[in-house]
C-alpha cells in the first residue's frame, strides 16, 4: 500500500491497477490510490462484483480455467474461444445489468491460465468474439510467457522478448487496447515505429 500512495502522490491523474483476486486487498488499494481493479479469477467473488459496483471503477477480467494451483493440469475444452468468451461476457453483462458502465469493463482471455499451446493461439486469433455487443476493450497478457518460449523454442524468460514483441506487433495490427508487458521501453519503440507507419 505504500508503494500505490506514493505513485498516487507523484501523479493525480496516471492510473494505477491492482492485480489480486482478493477483495480487501483491492478495496484497501483503491482507499491507497488505485483505480483499476484487475482480477485474474475472473470476479468469482460477490465481494469482489459488489465492491466493483459501489466504487463503479474500472475493471479488467480476465478468464481462467479452474484454479492457480491446478489450471494446467490437463486444461480441456471443446471450443476454447466460444467458451472463454461466453463466460468473459456473461460476467460483464452482469455487471451491465447492475449498473456499471461498458466502458470500465476490460476483458483479458487469459493467455496461459489453464490452456496449452493450442488454446492461447486459438484465442489470440479469435479476439473479435471477445468485443461482444458492447465493444469491450481487450487486454492480452503473453509477455514472457511459456507459449512463446514454446513458438520460439526458448526456455529462458530472459530470452523471449523477441517473440513477445512479435504478439506486440500482431496486437497492434488487429486493434487490441492493452497489453500488460515487462520490458515497458521495447514496447513503447516498437508501438511508436508502427503507428508512424500505419
Amino acid at each position: 500500500m505504500p508503494v500505490i500512495s506514493g505513485l498516487r502522490s507523484m501523479s493525480s491523474t496516471i492510473p494505477i491497477s491492482i492485480d489480486t483476486r482478493n477483495h480487501e486487498v483491492a478495496r484497501q488499494a483503491l482507499d491507497a490510490g488505485a483505480t483499476i481493479i484487475n482480477d485474474v479469477s475472473g470476479l468469482r467473488s460477490q465481494e469482489m462484483i459488489d465492491l466493483v459496483l459501489d466504487r463503479k471503477v474500472p475493471v479488467c477480467i480476465m478468464h481462467m480455467l479452474g484454479k492457480p494451483k491446478t489450471m494446467q493440469q490437463n486444461p480441456s475444452y471443446r471450443n476454447v474461444v466460444n467458451e472463454v468468451s461466453t463466460e468473459l461476457l456473461s460476467t460483464a453483462q452482469q455487471l451491465i445489468d447492475a449498473g456499471h458502465n461498458p466502458n470500465n469493463i476490460c476483458l483479458d482471455p487469459g493467455i496461459g491460465f489453464g490452456k496449452t499451446l493450442q488454446h492461447n493461439i486459438e484465442l489470440l486469433r479469435g479476439w473479435e468474439e471477445l468485443r461482444g455487443e458492447h465493444d469491450f476493450s481487450i487486454l492480452w497478457g503473453v509477455s514472457r510467457k511459456s507459449m512463446i518460449g514454446q513458438l520460439t523454442d526458448q526456455s529462458s524468460t530472459d530470452d523471449r522478448l523477441y517473440g513477445t514483441l512479435g504478439v506486440a506487433a500482431y496486437a497492434h495490427q488487429v486493434g487490441i487496447d492493452w497489453l500488460r508487458v515487462h520490458d515497458v521501453q521495447a514496447h513503447t519503440d516498437l508501438l511508436k515505429v508502427m503507428q508512424i507507419l500505419d
